[in-house]
């Protein structure tokens, strides 16, 4: 039995709509053409990843990423004091400890 939220899964999936497909649909002269004697001066909006910013000196408009993408080492996403502590326990030889009465 089929029910409307499952119908509504299958949609979205069937259409895979990505950011990256957005933007390539984007055709390039919708922005407004930045000024180069400018020293621009951005006004990015907030409530959305990726957003166009306006120049407040030239009305021009840029994209930018409204985030900071998470850099990692090695694929490791633990700090390095999560590190240090899972270090430790595996270090630590918990046969020397006293009993617990």
């Amino acid at each position: 039995m089929s029910t409307f939220w499952d119908s509504l899964k299958t949609e979205i999936t069937e259409t895979a709509i990505t950011i990256d497909s957005i933007w390539d649909n984007i055709p390039e002269q919708s922005l407004a053409e930045l000024d180069n004697d400018c020293t621009h001066y951005f006004i990015i909006p907030t409530g959305a990843s990726d957003v166009i910013g306006q120049c407040k000196k030239c009305n021009g408009e840029r994209w930018f990423k409204n985030y900071l993408e998470e850099n990692t080492f090695n694929d490791n996403h633990k700090t390095a004091v999560q590190i240090t502590a899972e270090q430790d326990m595996q270090s630590t030889d918990f046969s020397t400890l006293p009993e617990r009465a």
